[in-house]
């Protein structure tokens, strides 16, 4: 997953009331989203920029750095971080390590 920064300018994939694809400056990083607000859009999706305020959310996964601004080693470690927490996230939602539990009652109907 790519590591976005507030102050990376982004290009996101057209959503929702937005026919085309859009550019714009990071303003909040979300989990899996980014607020962003909208600098260089199609003429034809101007009222629809409008009615969102020059801002969109957008997923993390639908957008693209066009120009980041400088990483620290701080930045670096923080994304290795998160990278490791998502892969351990994943590898944990596929593990099933519930046993299921039956009850003579079940066993019965079953039975039957």
């Amino acid at each position: 997953m790519t590591f976005f920064k507030i102050g990376d300018v982004v290009k996101a994939k057209k959503f929702g009331q937005l026919e085309h694809d859009f550019t714009g400056t990071v303003e909040k990083v979300y989990d899996n989203s980014i607020m962003m607000s909208i600098d260089d859009f199609d003429p034809a999706d101007k009222t629809s920029v409008n009615e969102l305020n020059k801002r969109a959310v957008v997923r993390k996964s639908s957008a693209k750095i066009l120009k980041a601004v400088p990483r620290t080693d701080e930045d670096r470690e923080e994304a290795a971080k998160e990278e490791k927490e998502a892969a351990e996230k994943a590898a944990k939602a596929n593990k099933t390590t519930r046993k299921r539990k039956t009850t003579k009652k079940a066993k019965k109907d079953t039975d039957n």
